[in-house]
């Protein structure tokens, strides 16, 4: 091969290599270009960028836009997939009402007013059915929890029905449903009043469009699962444990708890570090451990709790989804049923009223 502008070009095996031909190679029309930018884009792109910076700053945040200030905005279409998303079926009335704010009919009578207009709205709001909601929710949670933590007793049951039921954990589950998007109110971004009142509306009217059970299963998937990976005795803090231990094992006939040290180390630095068991009549119960005895054995008895209501880090994974058929006609059952509470709470009595 030729180099530069020329190639070789061989005519044959008749013809030396003196003899071939130098053609020039066709090389396209190539124009080189650079692209060069004013002195002044930079600089002013910059200020631009410091300008928004300080008005966002101001304002406390950029601003959001509502979904319906677009162009390609559709109620009934949000609707409609709104209800297909969570795969429920829904009475468009009943789910209108459900999205509909009291504070929105107020704000549109209003600007009604103001034009001189007759206010005279055909609107229905979700007052009548986030109460009747916040009655499901509740039920269908405590059927749940009784379900599942048999051998818990009723104060711990309140205290993770209570924890599922604060207005930070509807909150969050209705804006990972996104019903901040098409829910009608006069606050945007909407508060956490008006987020936890159209959840529980939204239960009230799946409730009366495809029937309790499943709205039973939509609280369950959607705002029991909420509890799933916490520690649910981080949820329960009992002032007294060796109280409790206490008067738990005089109910079933045995000695008081007795704590003794197994293992320390440190004992004259800041670092020290105790562990304490717990027994009975000889028995070994639980152990805890803490930078004095006195936490020590405050955590020996936490320990021995958890282990007499199975909610120790040995407990089973929290039933789900599938899991939960075969019990369901048991969670129904327990609505309305209590977990014995804590002052009779004992083994035999728990082993007896085993649901």
């Amino acid at each position: 091969m030729g180099n530069g502008l020329f190639s070789d070009l061989d005519f044959g095996e008749g013809l030396s290599l003196s003899k071939k031909v130098l053609l020039p190679l066709i090389v396209p029309n190539v124009i080189p270009q650079r692209t060069f930018k004013a002195k002044w884009v930079a600089p002013t792109l910059k200020e631009l960028k410091r300008r928004k910076d300080v008005e966002i700053s101001k304002a406390g945040g950029e601003k959001i836009f509502h979904r319906s200030t677009f162009l390609e905005w559709n109620y009934d279409a949000e609707l409609y997939a709104f209800g297909n998303r969570l795969g429920e079926t829904f009475e468009e009335p009943l789910l209108r009402a459900a999205l509909t704010h009291s504070s929105y009919i107020r704000q549109e009578s209003e600007k009604l007013s103001a034009l001189g207009m007759q206010p005279d709205l055909q609107f229905q709001d979700n007052e009548l059915l986030a109460s009747d909601g916040k009655k499901l929710i509740s039920k269908f949670i405590n059927g749940y929890l009784r379900a599942v933590f048999t051998r818990v007793p009723e104060e711990m049951i309140v205290v993770m029905h209570d924890f599922l039921i604060s207005d930070s954990t509807l909150e969050t589950v209705a804006k990972h449903i996104g019903l901040g998007d098409i829910v009608l109110c006069a606050d945007f971004p909407c508060e956490t009043e008006t987020y936890v009142k159209s959840l529980n509306a939204i239960v009230a009217a799946l409730k009366e469009s495809s029937g309790e059970e499943r709205a039973r299963l939509f609280v369950q998937d959607l705002i029991v699962t909420q509890i799933y990976g916490r520690d649910v005795n981080e949820l329960w803090n009992p002032k007294d444990p060796i109280g409790i231990l206490t008067s738990i094992l005089k109910r079933e006939g045995k000695g008081e708890p007795e704590f003794r040290i197994i293992r320390q180390t440190a004992t004259n630095t800041i670092l020290a570090v105790y562990h304490v068991g717990v027994y009975s009549d000889k028995n070994f119960i639980a152990e805890g451990g803490g930078e004095s005895v006195e936490i020590a054995q405050d955590m020996a008895a936490r320990d021995a709790l958890k282990r007499f209501f199975h909610t120790d880090d040995a407990m089973k994974a929290l039933p789900f989804g599938r899991q939960l058929k075969s019990i369901q006609s048991k969670i129904a059952e327990l609505e309305n049923q209590p977990n014995l509470p804590l002052s009779q709470w004992s083994l035999e009595k728990v082993a007896s009223t085993a649901h």
